[in-house]
Parts: structure tokens; C-alpha cells; sequence
């Protein structure tokens, strides 16, 4: 069996598992991420960040950002304190996002843009049967 772990702001785990950041994920990717692992073969780290306004953990953010594996961001619903350092998040390699915007200049600075989670299946292992 798997073991997922949640953590939020302002909680930190210092491990070598396998490690996500969702930043402002909508329902749809929470959905797919979840469905995705339940067929994980390895313990994954979840880590997720949604808050907004006064609550804004910048500190904790960006350093999560820099120890976890891999980052999705969903850019259409990034609080608008998130949106000024996302194009920071999506210059790097490990940072995979998503946005309904087709004329976006994030495509300028990055390829990968996503439009479901299916690329996790190999990080994580997924051994779902495929119909």
C-alpha cells in the first residue's frame, strides 16, 4: 500500500520521498492527482498551497519549492500575491503548469505546459491497469 502525506503552511518534512507542490490547484487537478495515486508504488510527499490574502506564506513557498521534486502550478487560479513569483516558479525545469489562457508568455519561458497529470505516472509508479 502507498503512503501519501499531506502537509500544509506552515509544516515542513525533511526526507528523501518522492515529493509535489500544488500551488492553487483547482478541483479537477486535486481529482486527478488523487485518482493518480492510488496507484503510486512509492511513499509521496504532497504538499499544497492555497492560501490567499492575509494568510499568504511567501517564505514557506518558495522554500518548498526548492527541495521538492517536482511543482505543479494551476496559473489561473493563483492568488494574485502567488502570480507575482510564478514566473519564477515556471522558469525552472521541475515546474510543470497549467492555464486555460491561450495566448500566455509563460510559453515563452517554458515547454511545459500540461493539461492533465498523466507525465506523474513514471515519477510515481503508477501500476493503474489502462483500459
Amino acid at each position: 500500500m502507498t503512503d501519501v502525506v499531506l502537509v500544509t503552511p506552515p509544516d515542513r518534512l525533511y526526507t528523501n520521498e518522492y515529493s509535489i507542490l500544488l500551488i492553487h490547484p483547482s478541483l479537477v487537478v486535486k481529482e486527478q492527482l488523487q485518482n493518480m495515486l492510488l496507484g503510486a508504488e512509492k511513499t509521496v510527499h504532497v504538499y499544497l498551497y492555497e492560501l490567499h490574502d492575509e494568510n499568504h506564506e511567501a517564505e514557506w513557498l518558495i522554500d518548498i519549492f526548492q527541495q521538492v521534486d517536482t511543482v505543479i502550478v494551476d496559473v489561473d487560479n493563483c492568488s494574485y500575491e502567488v502570480r507575482d513569483i510564478v514566473g519564477y516558479f515556471i522558469s525552472r525545469d521541475k515546474t510543470y503548469w497549467l492555464t486555460n489562457s491561450t495566448d500566455s508568455f509563460y510559453n515563452k519561458i517554458s515547454k511545459n505546459q500540461i493539461f492533465t497529470l498523466d507525465f506523474l505516472s513514471s515519477k510515481i509508479g503508477d501500476n493503474l491497469e489502462k483500459e
